[in-house]
């Protein structure tokens, strides 16, 4: 799925009287939280699960919400309520939800165990690559069939040694796209070329 600026990129929305968080069954460490929810309603993905990334320009949080089209307050939530009209030192890690491991659909969503391990190395464009991958290829489902083809990442069964679980899936999809493109981003080019990978 392509994330763009129009939807926030795709991580922050609003929700209408009832509001919840949503959880993730990982399997691995029971329950665990994808989500805050801050005022107005507006949910924010949790700190841990965004790569941060370094301030520059001693720029302030209301200058970086304005440049990245982000709430304001989803950015002081996010980065521990600094001063939004302060400069902020260079090289400062800042959190931008922009960099999470969260996706707009529901199905999208990764267990945090698994982006900490298969996603948070990856750079915000092999990110968003994978995604979009995941997306085309099954919707984001861990348990898509096609054939002899399963799973998140429509893998070869072969590939996956019997070992379905969402684990294996995201470990054999990253080792096949490495080994066979270099990185998510070039497998995404191929995808788009050819409607495969």
């Amino acid at each position: 799925m392509l994330l763009s600026s129009a939807l926030i990129a795709g991580l922050i929305f609003t929700v209408n009287n009832q509001v919840k968080a949503d959880t993730t069954d990982n399997g691995d460490s029971g329950d665990t939280s994808v989500l805050q929810i801050g005022h107005n309603d507006t949910m924010v993905p949790i700190k841990a699960s965004i790569s941060p990334v370094a301030s520059r320009d001693n720029q302030t949080l209301r200058q970086v919400a304005t440049a990245n089209n982000t709430s304001l307050e989803v950015l002081e939530k996010l980065n521990d309520n600094i001063n939004p009209d302060a400069p902020i030192k260079n090289g400062t890690p800042l959190y931008l939800p922009q960099n999470s491991n969260m996706f707009a659909q529901e199905n999208d969503r990764v267990p945090h165990s698994l982006y900490v391990k298969y996603w948070s190395h990856l750079s915000p464009a092999n990110r968003r690559a994978k995604a979009w991958i995941a997306q085309r290829e099954s919707g984001g489902s861990y348990t898509a069939r096609n054939g002899n083809v399963y799973g998140r990442y429509q893998l070869l069964l072969s590939y996956l040694h019997g070992n379905l679980s969402p684990a294996n899936q995201e470990r054999a999809a990253n080792r096949y796209v490495r080994n066979r493109y270099g990185s998510w981003v070039n497998a995404k080019r191929f995808w788009l070329a050819h409607n495969w990978y």
